[in-house]
This record gives structure tokens, sequence and C-alpha cells, in this order.
């Protein structure tokens, strides 16, 4: 049903089936019959399936996935649905770097062929083989030039270095020349690269590991000037919500003033400052409590209304109420965070019923 406040999910989720991905493989990755992409420990996510709605999900088809979703997205008015890869981000922490890009491909080939054809507000978002940078800089292309998808996922987990670092500059140049928006999501597969090891229960691990990966590459792209090295360039960090904005921004600037003449010379300006006045995007939590001072301290532009659906720990539709009836954001920020915000990161249309 519409709504005088509709909504952009600027990161919901698709639950990719590895039957669908393998009718788009290559010879002779077709007749593999390993793993399509690296596990982790076997946590119960949905906590003796009391949580969440991945394994009702995970059984329909590519069509009929699209289908729960139109329909979710009618009853609760959001016009549009921006959709994440569940698994097949994880394709980057492959070693075999053929066999990553032909799995790219395939995936890419499917989420544009099956789910994005069958209407224009649902619309998945690619994967790229960041294990080589020139191939992922291709593949980037490939989907935008030929496939029409509309952004691409990098998971938070298996890069060897900070996706600020020189390497990926291939990566960021394709995505500034074509304006597609590169989103770094939250990952918890492979925790162990930042510590997440260290816990022994699900809970700790995944409260701590999605922040820790996803800090990691936001330090990164900011210290190492990234919206300054490559104007224009649309990015979005997902899935750790947005209240640790103003502490971590104070942090980096005092470092900055102690060091970044020496040791980050693109980096011209404060962190916080560069931020403020670059396209870079955060998805929300509508019960952070800070979330008001956050909004305040860098401006409403770069805020995302996510439902998160239908992972575990989504909160819709509450989440999506909480946002709408928010006492202390204005209407005009609410309209930013619910749709305006992700208009512009992902280029979609305005809202049904707009003046023209």
């Amino acid at each position: 049903m519409a709504h005088d406040l509709p909504a952009i999910d600027a990161d919901g989720h698709v639950l990719e089936r590895r039957s669908d991905i393998r009718k788009y493989l290559e010879s002779p990755w077709d007749r593999r019959e390993t793993a399509y992409w690296p596990s982790d420990q076997p946590w119960d996510n949905s906590l003796f399936g009391t949580l969440g709605g991945e394994t009702t999900v995970r059984q329909l088809s590519p069509a009929d996935e699209v289908a729960f979703w139109l329909k979710t997205m009618e009853e609760h008015g959001m016009e549009h649905a921006v959709l994440f890869p569940t698994g097949s981000g994880n394709i980057s922490k492959l070693r075999e770097v053929s066999f990553a890009i032909a799995l790219c491909r395939a995936a890419n080939d499917l989420f544009a062929k099956e789910y994005n054809t069958v209407s224009p507000r649902v619309q998945c978002v690619g994967t790229l083989p960041m294990q080589d940078p020139a191939a992922a800089a291709a593949e980037l292309r490939r989907g935008v030039e030929e496939l029409g998808l509309p952004s691409f996922e990098i998971l938070s987990m298996g890069l060897p270095f900070g996706l600020g670092d020189p390497i990926y500059d291939p990566v960021w140049a394709e995505a500034q020349r074509l304006g597609v928006p590169l989103c770094i999501h939250g990952n918890r597969q492979s925790a162990a690269e930042v510590g997440g090891d260290r816990f022994r229960t699900f809970g700790e691990m995944h409260s701590y590991a999605f922040f820790a990966g996803l800090l990691l590459h936001f330090t990164s792209v900011m210290w190492n000037a990234i919206p300054l090295r490559f104007p224009g360039v649309k990015i979005a960090f997902l899935e750790v919500g947005a209240s640790w904005l103003p502490y971590y921004l104070d942090r980096m600037d005092e470092h900055w003033e102690k060091r970044g003449e020496f040791e980050a010379p693109h980096l011209t300006k404060k962190p916080s400052a560069l931020f403020r006045e670059s396209p870079i995007y955060v998805s929300l939590e509508a019960e952070e409590g800070l979330l008001a001072a956050a909004v305040e301290y860098v401006g409403d532009d770069h805020f995302l209304y996510a439902s998160d659906i239908p992972h575990w720990d989504n909160e819709f539709p509450k989440n999506l109420v909480a946002v709408r009836e928010h006492t202390a954001l204005s209407r005009e920020t609410k309209e930013k965070i619910l749709y305006r915000n992700a208009q512009a990161l992902f280029g979609i249309g305005a809202p049904v019923g707009a003046a023209g």
C-alpha cells in the first residue's frame, strides 16, 4: 500500500542457490562438485529455527523470491528494494583466481537475468573477484555495460589490504568512470581476520566482527583519500549502524592532525570534513539511541534505511515504522533517510506520485 513516507530498502538480501549459479557457469567450471565459496564455523544463525526467515526463502526460485519481495514491499509502502547476495560475496575469498572469476560471472548473470528482469522495483547488485583487482574492474565494467547491474557488494572480510590501498585503484577508477556505487558490506565469515576467533559464542563474535571488519575498510578508504583521488565515486558502508560515526571521525581527525602530513599525503583535509562533503553513505539501525546526534554531526545526506530481510537479525517491519515515527528526526530528514539518499546512491527514479 502507498505511504506518505515511501521507502527504498537500500540493503535487503537474496539467498542465491548454488544450483541456480551453476546454470551460468562456463565449462569446465560447471562440472566442479566443490563448494562455491569458503565457509566458517557451523554457527546457528537462526537459534534453533527461532530467528529470521531464511529457511523458507532459501527454498524459493529467483522469480518466487522476487514475488516474495514485491508482496512485502506492497504491504509496507516500500517502492524499491536493492538486494545484496548472501553467499556469493564470499567468492572473493577463494584462492583460485580463475574459479573466482568464473563464479562471479555466473552469479552476476544469474542476478541480472533471473532476478532483475522480473520487476524494475527489485534489483540485485553484483559481486566482484577482488583477489585480482584488474579482473574485478573488468567484471564491474561487464556487469554495468552488459548486464545493467546497479551496484556491487564487497564484503568486509577476505581482502589482503584495506580498500584504500593502491592495489584496488583499478576498481575505484572503473566505478568512478561508470558512476556506479561500491557497497562495502559487513560480514562475519572469516572473522578470525579481525580477532573473531577469540569468541566462543555466535552473539559475541557477530556483534564484534561485523563492525571490526567494516571499520578496517572505512579507515583505509578515508585515510587514503579515496573520495579525493576518485572524485564523485559513490560508496556505502552497510549493516553496522551509524552512531559510531561521530566518535570515529573525531578519532581519525586527531590522528590526521598529528600524522597526516607524513602518512596521508593525499588526505588534504580532515576526515570528518571529507566525509561530510562526499557521496558516502551508511545504513542505520532505527533503534540506535544516538542516531539523531549522528545525523546532526555529519548531516542527513549520508544515511540509508535498510530492512536486512530475511536475515536472522532483521527488525522489519518494526525498524521501518520506527524511522517513520522517530520523534527526533524532521520530516525532511526522514524523507532523505527513507528514500532520497538511496535514490541518489543507486540512481533510482522519483517516488510514485512525485511532481515531475
